[in-house]
């Protein structure tokens, strides 16, 4: 059982920088991925754009599924279930996660999820959808109130994407888009739900994209960071996570390691 949670990926490279041959040695089949649409609205986006960009980036990383499929709300149960029964990938893709959510009760996929022992990544939606608990905060006029929901809860973790900020010290508010992370919201949840983690994708100006992820893997919690990319733990305040803190500083073909025990 590996798992991968994701904010974001460099568009242009999403399984560079050893990422991608990270997979392929994990990976014991490429037989069959599974993609879940993060949402019924995203169904169409995901076919026509998502998935071929997807498959075109395993491919450049050496890795070619034979058979690619997509859960959406059209499947019945049983068709569904077999997917992720048969699966040697499956990504959770971006959106909402409680629309991706409520599909997947419909579908009745939720236990198959948390059954499941291959590799599966999530980004976004999907690595929310995947923590204990989905965690929203208001930060938009989509998102105006504070939701919390519980999650997949395969690894006992819950994580909290796009929070993009340059700076060492997390700021009193983090501005991402059309949306604005309070620090004092985030730490309100913390103390009511437990910590959780933020991550990072910022796009910066020069190309280069600043990527984080969570990977855990039988027991074991790892923390990836590419270019200025941050992982941050909500407790009773906002901590950038960095090697010194945890037990190890190692590089693995371009993403800073730091692994923790839990």
């Amino acid at each position: 059982m590996i798992r991968y949670y994701c904010s974001g990926f460099d568009i242009n490279n999403i399984f560079g920088h050893g990422l991608g041959e990270m997979l392929k040695s994990e990976l014991k089949s490429t037989q069959n991925i599974v993609y879940i649409s993060g949402s019924p609205e995203k169904v169409e986006k995901a076919k026509t754009k998502y998935i071929p960009l997807f498959s075109r980036h395993f491919a450049d990383a050496g890795i070619e599924f034979q058979n690619v499929s997509l859960i959406e709300p059209s499947l019945s149960p049983k068709e569904a279930q077999s997917l992720v029964k048969n699966a040697d990938f499956v990504m959770l893709m971006g959106g909402d996660p409680f629309a991706q959510k409520e599909m997947c009760e419909k579908l009745h996929i939720m236990d198959a999820l948390k059954s499941y022992d291959g590799i599966m990544m999530g980004f976004s939606a999907g690595a929310m959808l995947m923590s204990k608990y989905i965690i929203v905060t208001p930060c938009s006029e989509e998102y105006p109130d504070f939701r919390i929901e519980r999650g997949l809860n395969l690894d006992g973790i819950s994580i909290y994407p796009h929070n993009n900020t340059a700076e060492k010290e997390y700021p009193e508010e983090v501005v991402a888009g059309d949306e604005t992370y309070k620090k004092s919201d985030l730490i309100k949840v913390a103390a009511e739900y437990g910590n959780f983690y933020l991550l990072q994708d910022n796009a910066r100006e020069n190309g280069k994209t600043d990527v984080s992820i969570i990977k855990v893997s039988d027991g074991k919690i790892e923390f990836y960071t590419e270019n200025e990319g941050k992982i941050w733990e909500v407790g009773k305040n906002v901590r950038l996570l960095t090697p010194e803190k945890t037990n190890s500083n190692r590089k693995i073909t371009g993403f800073a390691k730091q692994s923790r025990e839990y």
